[in-house]
């Protein structure tokens, strides 16, 4: 599977450009998902998809691009207010797909939260506790996240 972007691979065509993993990465991921299941039945490309965009990787990607576009919008803001926004690009209804939080409970939490990487942390941890993968009755799913973090964080 060597050369450029080969475009037989469904769910890499279904990531935005900028949490598309270089191309070794790529292929180590398709060897993976191709043969995820009892290495022998390949792990559906949609349920594929799903684990990236939720991986440790994307997550920190996303966050740090909503910063930099913040950053963009409001030269003149505060780290505290940057964060904010990114914070908030995150909650319902901003955000359809969102977590649905009080405005005492944003306040609460960034009371705890002092950079980005911080930040970054934060929503790491939230959307693994309510991730899908929890009701992976088989834990296919969650064995395949994990192999799936920690060739992106190489």
């Amino acid at each position: 599977m060597s050369g450029l972007f080969d475009p037989k691979i469904w769910w890499l065509e279904q990531l935005p450009s900028n949490l598309r993993p270089d191309e070794n990465k790529m292929e180590e991921l398709e060897r993976l998902r191709s043969h995820a299941i009892c290495h022998i039945f390949p792990l559906p490309n949609d349920m594929f998809t799903e684990i990236i965009l939720s991986s440790r990787w994307a997550i920190r990607r996303v966050q740090e691009n909503v910063y930099m576009m913040a950053k963009e919008k409001m030269p003149d803001a505060s780290e505290r207010e940057l964060l904010e926004a990114v914070f908030r690009s995150r909650i319902f209804p901003q955000n359809p797909a969102g977590l649905e939080m009080t405005e005492e409970e944003i306040d609460k939490e960034m009371r705890n939260i002092n950079s980005l990487n911080g930040l970054i942390e934060y929503f790491v941890k939230r959307d693994k506790e309510e991730s899908s993968f929890i009701r992976d009755v088989f834990g296919v799913g969650k064995r395949i996240a994990n192999k799936v973090d920690k060739i992106l964080e190489r």
